[in-house]
């Protein structure tokens, strides 16, 4: 019996001797990963050194569960890192047991459920005409539904893009999305590899649908948010296009690579770092800060409030404007030239279609305001050049004050466009011509 207790205890030691040193080739293999390709060779450095001091306390002798020790292991290096993307991720669990394999159908409609629900969620309007976005992940996959979605929410005069417990993904769904909201090829970050010493660098691209530069647009955080969503937010922010409302997020900025380690465990080793061209640095290790901070919970509905106002406002300032201008007393040619940008503004909004600027000249006209006619009808020559219609009525406001040579000049426009265009009013406007020329 004593000989068998002795042989016992023997087995236990060599047992922990062995489990001692598979974790220290795994740390000399993450120390040699580190100096190979981590974004920041000082600090790859500093992790070095201070993983010898520990092995040399025998530190991590005291872990013997794989996930404990990984945990250990990530929470030491991003000790010194601050990076929340460097982490060590423990082997999977082996079953030792013989098992028959999984039925291939059931498993793969369940990944395709998994894999294939997107990342748009809800999209919805509000209260005031504000539209609403739930985007739940970037995935190259979702990347076509980009264009369709930004139809849908043309009309919107305020959008609210929630990306509570968004974890990031691949980057080409934010680089489209945000090239609706920022003019084109505008840069937006760079990414710097060490390993290869390259510098990539990424811009606004040319969108199918109409942008949207100055909608009020808001985004909702949290601290779940995380790594590519964080890049769509914070270069957004950066250019002060949008107004961020929530918690900081999780501030993870570094593009990763996943790198094998002794005995099935594996390395998460950022490789590179995003540098934005405005701020020259990043939101790695401190999140995206939000302009308004409060808890994740009561993020929307603080951005509805705000948004409703702002939609508002944004429907109604270039009304305003264009009404101060048109009830002045005399109409300069700068004037009528700001009438004409104000009403562009609006047109391309869809606040006004070309009818509307018709009525709208007419109603000036039976108003008595002559000059505010000629300039919203002048304006609508300008805007819908290829619309009949509005040369025709350009030319009766003309004639209303006497200014019979440009006059005939757009009847014959509109004649010649109706032709062009076989368009059924082409009676109308001819008749409107001869009568026109019968009493000159």
């Amino acid at each position: 019996m004593k000989n068998k207790l002795v042989l016992l205890g023997s087995i236990i030691l060599v047992s922990k001797v062995l489990s001692a040193q598979s974790n220290t080739d795994i740390i000399k293999s993450v120390q040699k990963l580190m100096t190979e390709n981590y974004i920041f060779l000082d600090k790859a450095e500093k992790v070095n050194e201070h993983l010898d001091t520990l092995i040399n306390k025998r530190y991590f002798n005291r872990y013997k569960k794989p996930k404990e020790f990984a945990e250990a292991l990530t929470k030491e290096v991003q000790k010194i890192t601050n990076d929340k993307h460097l982490n060590i991720a423990p082997p999977k669990p082996q079953n030792n047991r013989p098992s028959s394999p999984p039925e291939f159908i059931p498993m793969h409609l369940q990944n395709i459920e998994r894999f294939r629900q997107g990342g748009f969620g809800e999209v919805s309007f509000f209260e005031g005409n504000v539209a609403y976005i739930r985007l739940k992940g970037f995935r190259v996959e979702d990347t076509i539904k980009v264009d369709p979605l930004m139809k849908y929410v043309s009309t919107a005069d305020a959008i609210i893009i929630d990306l509570r417990d968004n974890g990031g993904g691949n980057g080409p769904v934010g680089i489209n999305l945000s090239s609706y909201f920022l003019p084109e090829n505008l840069p937006l970050t760079s990414v710097y590899t060490r390993r290869t010493d390259t510098m990539e660098e990424y811009s606004t691209i040319h969108v199918q649908g109409k942008q949207k530069l100055d909608v009020p647009l808001f985004i909702l955080t949290n601290n779940r948010t995380f790594s590519a969503a964080e890049a769509f937010a914070y270069d957004l922010q950066a250019r002060n296009r949008a107004t961020i409302i929530g918690e900081v997020t999780g501030g993870g900025a570094h593009p990763v690579n996943f790198m094998r380690l002794p005995q099935g465990y594996r390395l998460i080793v950022p490789i590179a770092r995003s540098i934005n061209p405005v701020t020259n640095t990043n939101w790695e290790g401190v999140g995206v800060i939000p302009d308004i901070k409060l808890p994740a919970k009561d993020a929307l509905a603080k951005a509805k409030k705000i948004a409703k106002t702002q939609a508002k406002e944004y429907r109604e300032k270039p009304f305003r404007r264009l009404e101060h201008l048109l009830e002045k007393d005399e109409i300069t040619k700068e004037d009528e030239d700001i009438v004409c940008q104000l009403l562009e503004i609006i047109v391309k909004r869809e606040h006004l279609e070309s009818f509307m600027v018709n009525d709208m000249g007419y109603n000036y006209l039976r108003r008595r305001n002559i000059n505010g006619a000629l300039a919203i009808l002048r304006a609508g020559t300008i805007l819908f050049p290829n619309s009949p219609n509005a040369q025709d009525s350009y030319a009766e406001v003309l004639v209303r004050n006497n200014q019979n040579t440009l006059a005939l000049k757009y009847y014959q426009e509109a004649v010649f466009l109706a032709k062009r265009q076989k368009d059924e009013k082409i009676e109308l406007y001819q008749k409107n011509l001869e009568h026109f020329k019968a009493k000159m």
